[in-house]
């Protein structure tokens, strides 16, 4: 009877305060009054005070707490840590590095109504324009003396979805494009301008999809002139579900890259053909057919007693070609991975092997990944990655890249690069 009466004093004074407003400090004052006059014992006390915090997250939860607005909420907070051994070597010549790298990315997003998403994200990184990797790393290398490192803006953007199947999306954002692989795209870019994003079911096998964008690339310097480099971007295509166990996805991309030619860009790796001045010499106009084949239990024919069990096997194939140039310099990028879908927890694993050839006016030497020859085209090499699950949250990723030029007579030596990840998710 004594813990029924308190519990409503304390329902009463939440209730009156309002929950934003009942801090946990006056909580505590009110529970300790409540035990000074005898009628909790210190015991109960802790124990009503933990009932009571854990009712309050159980509403904020489900949205019942309407002292607190909305966007609040429905915030959420989420991020990654890495922590990386990093050994670089040219072949052919003596220069080595051992570097320990960091990487730290925090975002919130919160649903400041039912069809309106505002997204923020920090990461490390460097705002200096003139870095070919400001755009595509996010990578902090230990040293200087114990410097502070650099945290930049990430992303933020804000995203409308009139409707489930279809969403847009305006300022600094994640990719909207799917691809396979890293040929074109450095996974840390995270484009600018507007893009959008639908899906629309079309029975239980198969969806389409189609995801464009307006990036903008660079600001003219010329005043009064609507010569802005640009990148305009369609991507239509479709999942299908051959079987319970075999799909497959596809998609067909048309880019075009309007006001290049003439310009310099910044972050670029010079590999791009250019006259003098740095400036680009060609234009950019290329399409990109991309397909993935899915299979789960692809070893489930062999019978239950057989004894290697493998839970996933993809196979994965990218092209690219130029159409503004005569000659139609291209790419292309296969590759295989297999082992668990999704590395989500412990024992859980899955190797990826790529290959990859990108000649040198095949795309804008602004975008792929970095850490393959430094993000240059005209290139060719091969990728290896083994991710490890170590707990709930918690990877060890184990990356290694061969790369060299494609020009034999180049005086830039193949390169090896091998990478140690520990990542942390929350």
């Amino acid at each position: 009877m004594r813990k029924f009466f308190s519990t409503l004093v304390l329902i009463g004074a939440v209730g009156l305060l309002g929950i934003g407003r009942a801090m946990a400090g006056e909580v505590d004052m009110l529970v300790n009054k409540l035990v000074e006059k005898g009628i909790l014992t210190p015991t109960e006390a802790q124990i009503l005070l933990h009932e009571t915090q854990a009712e309050v997250a159980k509403q904020n939860t489900k949205g019942e707490n309407t002292a607190l607005p909305t966007w609040i909420q429905t915030m959420k907070l989420k991020g990654d840590f890495r922590l990386r051994y990093q050994y670089d070597h040219a072949k052919a010549t003596k220069d080595e590095q051992h570097r320990a790298r960091v990487r730290l990315r925090l975002g919130v997003e919160s649903n400041i109504n039912e069809k309106v998403l505002v997204g923020v994200g920090l990461a490390t990184g460097t705002t200096d324009v003139t870095n070919k990797d400001a755009a595509r790393s996010t990578n902090q290398t230990l040293g200087d003396s114990f410097s502070k490192k650099g945290i930049a803006l990430d992303y933020a953007f804000v995203q409308y979805s009139p409707a489930t199947w279809a969403a847009l999306v305006a300022g600094k954002f994640k990719n909207p494009l799917w691809e396979p692989g890293d040929m074109i795209w450095d996974t840390d870019i995270n484009p600018e301008g507007a893009g959008a994003q639908f899906n629309y079911g079309l029975g239980s096998k198969a969806s389409l999809f189609m995801n464009t964008g307006v990036f903008v690339l660079d600001e003219s310097s010329s005043s009064g002139k609507n010569d802005d480099p640009m990148m305009y971007v369609l991507q239509p295509g479709v999942t299908y579900q051959l079987s319970d166990d075999i799909s497959i996805k596809g998609a067909f991309s048309y880019y075009n890259c309007a006001n290049v030619k003439g310009t310099a860009l910044d972050g670029d790796t010079n590999t791009n053909s250019q006259t003098a001045g740095s400036v680009l010499e060609n234009s950019y106009r290329w399409i990109t057919p991309a397909v993935e084949v899915s299979v789960n239990d692809p070893l489930g024919f062999l019978g239950e007693d057989f004894p290697v069990k493998l839970p996933y096997l993809g196979f994965f194939a990218e092209y690219v070609s130029n159409t503004a140039l005569d000659d139609n310099e291209s790419g292309q990028m296969i590759g295989l991975k297999f082992g668990d879908a999704k590395v989500d927890g412990w024992r859980k694993w899955q190797f990826k092997y790529s290959y990859a050839r990108l000649e040198n006016d095949a795309v804008l030497d602004i975008l792929p990944d970095s850490d393959r020859y430094g993000g240059k085209t005209g290139i060719r090499g091969h990728e290896g990655i083994l991710e490890f699950g170590l707990g709930k949250n918690v990877t060890l990723a184990l990356d290694y890249y061969y790369a060299q030029a494609l020009a034999k007579k180049s005086s830039q030596q193949p390169a090896h690069v091998f990478q140690a990840d520990f990542n942390f998710k929350f």
